[in-house]
């Protein structure tokens, strides 16, 4: 029952941010005309939240500078896993379903975060999708996305889609691989309950454009399963 509650406290405390704290940062945002900056207040809000709920947050590794311009791919355990990005990587933009986009409000956040929707199965309406991934980053936005495009119900490294290694390498952008280790144990994908404790967050050596050019997609996807693999990463 307790994990029940603090789960519900979660998710309100979240909400509520949403509705309460998003909005006057987004208007500072743009009046000074730092649009970049949108989702920086992403990383003092879950501080606060993170503390108050019991959650640690390890970063093992350094974040190289450079990765500000990369593409992120990282393994999908849990709901929380975006804010324990946001929070303890730097702000970002996401590669989202297309019909994320259409929820209200969410929606109208993930657009002003510079994110960019994606139809998955079609890859002749995702066509433009390598453009806007160099546009976004050549004006400072990283960029993430979950190669396994869902949540692990146990933690196992589920297979990874193709779509995303297609657009990364027309892309022509370099990756930074991150793992995240223990947010299915906190926020389990199933039910809504929240369990406080640890979440290992592991970044990886940026993967170069130019190397990734030089591999098939089959090795490029290979290559980076094999560094997000948290199996061999909690070694």
């Amino acid at each position: 029952m307790r994990a029940l509650f603090l789960g519900i406290l979660f998710y309100l405390a979240v909400g509520i941010g949403l509705f309460t704290v998003v909005p006057p940062w987004y208007l500072y945002c743009i009046i000074t005309g730092q649009p970049q900056r949108y989702t920086a207040v992403t990383k003092p809000f879950f501080y606060v939240v993170f503390l108050l709920f019991g959650i640690k947050v390890k970063v093992e590794g350094e974040v190289p500078e450079s990765s500000r311009i990369c593409f992120i791919l990282c393994n999908h355990q849990s709901f929380i896993d975006v804010p324990v990005i946001l929070f303890g990587l730097f702000p970002c933009a996401f590669l989202a379903k297309k019909s994320l986009f259409k929820i209200p409000y969410f929606g109208m956040l993930l657009k002003h975060t510079n994110s960019i929707p994606i139809e998955r199965g079609d890859p002749q309406a995702n066509a433009k999708l390598p453009e806007q991934v160099r546009q976004r980053l050549s004006q400072n936005f990283p960029l993430m996305a979950f190669p396994e495009g869902t949540r692990s119900k146990n933690g196992e490294l589920l297979p990874f889609k193709n779509g995303i290694f297609r657009i990364i390498k027309a892309a022509e952008v370099p990756v930074l691989p991150v793992t995240i280790v223990g947010a299915w144990k906190v926020l389990p994908k199933t039910g809504i309950s929240l369990y406080p404790g640890e979440i290992k967050l592991i970044p990886h050596k940026i993967i170069p454009a130019e190397r990734i050019a030089e591999m098939s997609q089959e090795e490029f996807k290979k290559t980076v399963r094999s560094e997000i693999d948290f199996s061999s990463a909690v070694k």
